[in-house]
């Protein structure tokens, strides 16, 4: 189970932080041109947000009332910015003239002000910022989700669904008793979960709950064979099964447990994260005996016909995923890679923007970058939009979920029973 699957993280990361140079892609602008690798294409941009039953206004990724698992789809593309030129911002730290000036000694926190000068934190222009704190305690924290400053996450050790409110700064349990929850999202009015249930089949659930009120919990989707991913749109939510076949499925928001539910995709494979847009749904699937692991798309509207579109094959242990306006990203565990492909329409090839990580997991992506966690790291990474690698976060403790929005970046930290919620400005 997942939570099993996270305490196995050696706890004695956080003991030290490896002071390396971070060198930049090849590319010169990672966002203006792909590269090379196997896979197809895919469209632009929405967001995530809107009350049960009544519909809401979709926001662009990164603004208030969107995060969680995997990040949310933007309605505009990353910032296009020229190849970097050596000066104050841009420095040649490792002496190679072939990779040029690649940190940003402005913004990495292996490397604030100058190189080597490393942080307990995050580097805010030049200058070692503190991250915040905003809950301790937490037992093996893994997914979160942002909406309208209050943060909710999941606990899968100890089965618990959290909230801090940016009003009161105050943590609370939202439900206690779940099974092994994992995805989770959040609107303007409530916040949806899945819990993955005991393993029999048909024992998962999709939930939500009104954000602020004592109401109890409601059961979106029952009889689920154990959901993993989710994602909101205006007006449904869509989640990932992982066992009794897989499939990725949708609901309204406002449903009660028995649906109607439409089922967008069913086919071989275990599919694990899952985002929107404004058309087309995208998720990741797991590998069976072949090592086949796959991103794939079809339109919101799909009934389980097709057409689907296969972004990109031959990817291992593929796991989390973000959008923005032009691309899909997506993480791969076991090989260690942060992956870039157009989304559904667009043009260009798959890219490896990122190889040889120890353990890449959660991802998300906007105008201002694309920032991911690897719970076997001490730092949270970034790739700015001219395409420099950096360390965005130094010294956490074992990072794994991750969310934004217009102003911020927010993670568990997730060490057994000590986990915490901790954020830095972009």
């Amino acid at each position: 189970m997942q939570s099993t699957m996270r305490r196995t993280v050696l706890l004695a990361l956080f003991s030290g932080l490896a002071v390396a140079a971070c060198s930049s892609p090849d590319a010169g602008s990672l966002f203006a041109a792909g590269g090379a690798g196997p896979g197809s294409t895919a469209s632009s941009g929405g967001g995530e947000g809107g009350a049960p039953g009544e519909g809401g206004a979709p926001g662009n990724g990164g603004a208030p009332g969107e995060g969680g698992a995997g990040g949310t789809g933007g309605d505009e593309g990353p910032v296009i910015v020229d190849p970097p030129v050596c000066g104050d911002t841009y420095v040649d730290c490792d002496g190679n003239a072939e990779n040029g000036c690649e940190v940003n000694v402005m913004g990495d926190a292996l490397h604030c002000g100058t190189c080597p000068v490393p942080c307990r934190g995050s580097c805010q222009e030049g200058t070692c910022v503190q991250t915040r704190t905003h809950a301790t305690g937490q037992r093996d924290p893994l997914y979160i989700a942002v909406a309208g400053g209050d943060l909710f996450w999941t606990n899968g050790e100890e089965g618990s669904v959290m909230q801090w409110s940016h009003e009161t700064e105050e943590t609370t349990v939202i439900a206690s008793d779940q099974v092994e929850p994992a995805g989770i999202k959040a609107d303007a009015t409530h916040v949806f979960w899945v819990t993955q249930g005991d393993r029999d089949p048909y024992t998962g659930a999709v939930v939500r709950a009104r954000r602020g009120s004592d109401e109890a919990p409601v059961v979106v989707a029952a009889a689920q064979t154990a959901p993993f991913g989710l994602a909101l749109d205006d007006e449904f939510v869509y989640w990932t099964n992982r066992e009794g076949g897989g499939g990725v499925v949708r609901a309204r928001k406002d449903s009660n447990g028995n649906g109607p539910f439409t089922t967008i995709w069913g086919g071989a494979g275990s599919p694990h994260a899952v985002i929107v847009d404004a058309t087309h749904v995208y998720w990741t699937v797991l590998p069976l005996d072949d090592g086949d692991g796959r991103v794939m798309a079809a339109r919101k509207d799909s009934t389980g016909e097709g057409p689907f579109t296969t972004i990109a094959t031959a990817q291992g242990e593929v796991r989390e995923i973000a959008l923005d306006g032009t691309y899909v990203y997506w993480t791969t565990s076991r090989t260690g890679t942060v992956m870039r492909a157009p989304k559904v329409g667009g043009q260009g090839e798959v890219t490896a923007l990122v190889t040889g990580a120890p353990n890449p997991r959660g991802i998300v992506a906007d105008r201002t970058g694309v920032y991911w966690t690897d719970p076997e790291s001490v730092n949270i990474m970034k790739i700015w939009p001219n395409g420099i690698q950096g360390t965005f976060v130094a010294r956490e403790a074992s990072p794994y979920g991750i969310a934004l929005d217009a102003e911020r970046v927010y993670w568990t930290n997730g060490l057994g029973s000590n986990g915490t919620i901790e954020s830095a400005p972009k």
